[in-house]
């Protein structure tokens, strides 16, 4: 590294281009092996003395004998066309492969502060800046036509915005071909200003170099335009090329209209997947929803029979505790020889008459007594389970409440009319009589 730096100091204070021509070859040949090994750093350190202007005071010091002094220059804008345009293209390819590392990589390798510094340098548009600056003495439509293309296709991979490509690209389509009205660089290429450094400009208009300016046009209209939704432009701009003939106007044209009917059916798949999606996430929705509809009807569900299986058993509990002789009719038979009125039968079939104990008077009291209080409990259940009822069909139905109520009201005001209760008992008494007669036939028949 340290013989690198002496030999470029030593080309910087020559002013002869054949050492300055040695030099970047040189540099250009170890860079591409570095680039080739994965070497980015050493690369990016290789390339840059010749890539950047020199600092050095003696760069300032060449005159043409008079006191100003002419701006320093890259060694790399002083060398042939075709060395210029692979050392530029190594660059561009560099910073490329720098980008495409990653976060991670890229910090690991060449810090978190540098690596941020190259990606936003590709990414904002400012290396196209200082390659015209540079290499090219500011002069937009010098710059080689594949430098100009590998510009572009840099910005198409790697910059969110096409908006600056666009720019720069049709700055340098619009001054190709225009008179340069740079007086000194005119006064450099001339015969009196053979001293100072000159600045050659780029290739001719030979065949190679058509064919660059056409994949330039290619990539402008075909892929930047695109991508910044000018189609209208990019239609009219092949059309009034002329760098382009008519077969490749057509062809042009047709890749154009492929390419926008492509991107709206693109655009149509992704409006139907997204609607599918909608359309999915709404039914999950609505599946959620009716499952927790029907899970919370089935809880209600079975807290309902809960409390009418708890109702049922309380009632049947109450009315069989509330008959105890029901229970007595099940003992064994020998219970059944017991007569009321304390009479037993012996066994040779005679009725005795024996008072009943104490013990089973005792008993029979207390028996009753629980009897009582189990029909007491009884009932006092019932009209819990019936208030509990009537509250939950209340709660349930305000409407039914109403209409028991209205109901009522009506007998009530029914009840009130002194004709309506002579009819209900008129009606009574000649029902209950018929009700008599009939009993009275039964009785009599079953007497008879």
């Amino acid at each position: 590294m340290s013989s690198r730096s002496q030999l470029l100091s030593s080309t910087s204070s020559s002013s002869s281009p054949l050492s300055a021509s040695k030099l970047c070859s040189q540099i250009h040949k170890n860079a591409s092996q570095l680039f080739l090994t994965r070497r980015l750093p050493e690369c990016l350190a290789a390339l840059e003395p010749i890539i950047t202007p020199p600092q050095d005071e003696q760069q300032q010091q060449h005159t043409n004998g008079d006191d100003r002094s002419s701006p320093p220059v890259a060694p790399i804008a002083t060398v042939s066309g075709t060395l210029r345009i692979k050392v530029w293209n190594l660059y561009i390819t560099l910073l490329s492969a720098i980008v495409d590392l990653g976060a991670e990589d890229g910090k690991r390798t060449f810090g978190q502060k540098e690596w941020k510094a190259l990606v936003s340098k590709v990414r904002d548009g400012e290396i196209w800046e200082t390659i015209v600056q540079t290499g090219y003495g500011g002069r937009e439509g010098s710059v080689d036509a594949d430098v100009v293309y590998n510009l572009a296709t840099l910005l198409l991979n790697h910059s969110s915005s096409q908006t600056l490509n666009q720019q720069r690209l049709e700055t340098y389509l619009s001054s190709y071909g225009q008179p340069d009205l740079d007086i000194a660089a005119h006064l450099q290429t001339s015969p009196s200003g053979s001293r100072r450094r000159r600045i050659p400009a780029s290739g001719a208009n030979t065949p190679k170099d058509l064919a660059s300016r056409v994949r330039i046009v290619e990539l402008f209209t075909l892929h930047v335009l695109p991508r910044n939704e000018e189609w209208d432009y990019a239609r009219e701009f092949i059309r009034m090329s002329e760098l382009l003939d008519e077969e490749r106007k057509d062809v042009f044209l047709q890749t154009l209209d492929s390419l926008k009917e492509e991107k709206e059916q693109s655009c149509l798949r992704a409006a139907e997947i997204q609607r599918e999606k909608d359309a999915e996430l709404e039914r999950q929705m609505q599946e959620e929803e009716w499952r927790r509809a029907k899970e919370a009807a089935a809880a209600e569900r079975l807290q309902q029979d809960n409390g009418h299986k708890r109702t049922s058993s309380e009632i049947d509990y109450g009315i069989e505790k509330g008959h105890p002789n029901g229970a007595a009719k099940s003992r064994g038979p020998r219970s059944a020889e017991k007569l009321s009125g304390g009479k037993a039968v012996d066994p040779s079939g005679r009725t005795t008459f024996s008072p009943p104990p104490e013990s089973s008077k005792n008993s029979k009291k207390v028996d009753k007594s629980h009897s009582r209080a189990r029909q007491s409990r009884a009932l006092i259940t019932v009209l819990h389970n019936l208030l509990r009822s009537i509250g939950r069909t209340v709660s349930g139905n305000p409407m039914a409440l109403l209409r028991t109520l209205l109901f009522m009201l009506g007998i009530i005001m029914a009840l009130s009319r002194r004709d309506v209760r002579d009819r209900i008992r008129r009606i009574t008494a000649t029902s209950w009589q018929k009700v008599r007669g009939t009993v009275g036939m039964g009785v009599k028949v079953s007497y008879i």
